[in-house]
């Protein structure tokens, strides 16, 4: 799952729709009236709630929400981003490294930029590691860092507190040089590399064959096809993003036999997906049919020499042997034979 940007703790709060303005206000009240309820249940109970107001009320939370668009929109025009974050407050993506095989590394920083600040137990691993290893020379890279968490563990309080004391140092060290720190162009706050918003690749999209089967749904999918009018229908103008929480909340709050209903479609579905597939797979090997075995083996068998067979006029008569000594087979029509002398 994707990790949200940061954003500068000092940007403006996003502003909320009715109902979700409605679901902070009412959260605990109805907390306290359910306390057996479940998480998802109380999803749906508030959204239940909500689709029983009045029209009156309704229009009281859609006004709330108005205002607290204008207020995020007034607090945004006055917003002056710090460097390294973008017009609404989040964090500018910043340049990963790529290894072997594709992994992100760590972003590229400012080679002048301060040294983080370490840990307690990292300032004790960096000065223990060479003893510990010179102690233990048969030791993993793994076995050897288990080896130095665990006495760690058995330090006492006295000599834990002095490596805590040992990391407050080097964090108001890491706060003074990041105080003074002025990034040059092209690196965020923290001496991070700004992406410089390069244009992708545009990757080929791969055509799909219109006579391919349908993929199977899963069983959310198929209850989605259900409870996405309704919701609609309860909240109109909803949007997207909340419309699929709300969906979310609604299928965590289902009960196992409720799911049931849609894991049984999910099936059947894949049952349907996989008789289309093998249809499909058939009509495609029959309409490019491979070549005969036959063909193919003929095509691929050595070339058998050709075999020359001499005529009956060159073959050797033993009466012209006889009677011209200097006869050579094959020139006979140079002597005429008349018969013996």
């Amino acid at each position: 799952m994707a990790k949200k940007a940061p954003r500068d703790p000092n940007a403006p709060r996003r502003n909320l729709s009715a109902y979700l303005l409605y679901q902070n206000a009412m959260r605990d009240e109805f907390k306290s009236q359910n306390p057996g309820m479940t998480f998802g249940q109380l999803a749906k109970y508030t959204s239940a709630m909500y689709a029983e107001l009045s029209p009156e009320e309704k229009e009281a939370w859609v006004a709330r929400a108005e205002a607290d668009k204008a207020r995020y929109l007034q607090e945004l025009a006055n917003y002056v981003p710090p460097p390294g974050y973008d017009a609404k407050g989040d964090a500018v993506m910043t340049f990963q490294a790529r290894g072997s095989g594709g992994r992100r590394g760590k972003p590229e920083r400012d080679p002048g930029a301060p040294k983080r600040n370490m840990s307690a137990y990292l300032l004790f691993q960096n000065a223990m590691r060479e003893q510990f290893r010179r102690e233990n020379p048969g030791m993993t890279f793994g076995q050897l860092a288990k080896y130095t968490s665990a006495m760690y563990k058995c330090l006492t309080p006295e000599e834990k507190a002095t490596w805590e004391a040992r990391a407050s140092q080097d964090k108001a060290r890491f706060d003074a040089e990041m105080a003074a720190y002025c990034p040059p162009p092209g690196h965020d706050a923290q001496g991070n590399l700004i992406e410089d918003h390069r244009i992708p690749a545009r990757k080929v999209k791969k055509v799909k064959d219109p006579a391919a089967p349908k993929r199977a749904r899963g069983s959310f999918v198929f209850f989605t096809f259900d409870m996405r009018p309704q919701i609609m229908k309860e909240y109109p103008g909803i949007k997207f993003v909340e419309l699929g929480t709300i969906m979310g909340e609604r299928w965590r709050a289902l009960t196992p036999e409720e799911k049931k209903t849609y894991e049984d479609k999910a099936a059947d579905d894949k049952i349907r997906f996989n008789d289309e597939m093998q249809k499909y797979m058939a009509n495609k090997a029959a309409a490019n049919p491979p070549p005969p075995v036959a063909a193919v083996a003929a095509a691929a068998a050595p070339q058998a020499p050709v075999q020359y067979q001499y005529s009956d006029m060159y073959a050797v008569d033993p009466n012209m042997t006889a009677h011209y000594p200097d006869y050579t087979p094959g020139y006979d029509q140079q002597y005429q034979y008349g018969g013996t002398e």
